[in-house]
């Protein structure tokens, strides 16, 4: 189905997640994150969780907002659907977001598996 025959429908096009995007999420999406660090507080923006004394980590807004949700109950799709739905953003535009944060939270020890 091409956008010719359907012009409607640029504005809520469909995302199509690369296939390294799709393999990474299909990897762990069953996975349950629990966070790791205490929150600090906010300023405007900005988010602070400390790993440690040392270690201290600025989230942005929806850094934090997926850190707040990696409760070791909920699965990486739960929280993937929360997101679309509070924010209201198609799904497969919140995966490689979450995908990413998710990653980088691991590397600095913001989350477990």
């Amino acid at each position: 189905m091409s956008n010719e025959e359907h012009p409607h429908e640029h504005e809520h096009e469909h995302v199509e997640l690369s296939r390294e995007v799709q393999e990474k999420y299909n990897s762990m999406k069953d996975l349950k994150p629990m966070r790791k660090g205490e929150f600090l507080g906010a300023e405007q923006d900005k988010f602070y969780v400390a790993v440690s004394e040392e270690e201290v980590y600025e989230l942005s807004p929806l850094a934090y907002y997926i850190w707040a949700l990696c409760d070791g109950e909920h699965t990486v799709e739960s929280i993937a659907n929360d997101i679309s739905e509070n924010a209201q953003v198609e799904f497969n535009r919140v995966i490689e977001p979450l995908v990413i944060v998710l990653e980088e939270m691991k590397k600095v020890n913001l989350v477990e598996y």
